[in-house]
């Protein structure tokens, strides 16, 4: 035993793990892993829980935890009763025969 594993000082190899974790950041907390400017957007990721608000393909936990995270974000979670009937019987600001017009030139035909 050297005079530095008997002071405690280095840990003697029996003890010490392979491929123990180091303590070194691989980036600054403050501007996380993708830097400074890169960074999620608060605005999108608010719009996002709105939507799933009106989501008909959402879980009802899912509407549950939108509402939670804008709550949280100081947003209002209030969607009127009329998006919710529109989105539930599939009604669109655009007639079918408009989008399929629309739909056949993006095609070429």
């Amino acid at each position: 035993m050297s005079l530095l594993q008997s002071l405690g000082l280095r840990r003697s190899p029996r003890n010490h793990r392979a491929g123990a974790r180091t303590t070194t950041r691989k980036h600054n907390t403050l501007t996380g892993p993708g830097g400074l400017f890169h960074h999620k957007k608060r605005a999108n990721r608010n719009a996002g829980y709105k939507a799933s608000l009106t989501n008909p393909n959402s879980t009802k936990a899912g509407r549950a935890h939108a509402k939670h995270e804008l709550h949280m974000r100081g947003q209002s979670a209030h969607v009127p009763l009329t998006k919710k009937i529109e989105r539930t019987l599939g009604m669109h600001q655009t007639s079918r025969s408009t989008r399929k017009k629309a739909a056949a030139r993006r095609r070429g035909y």
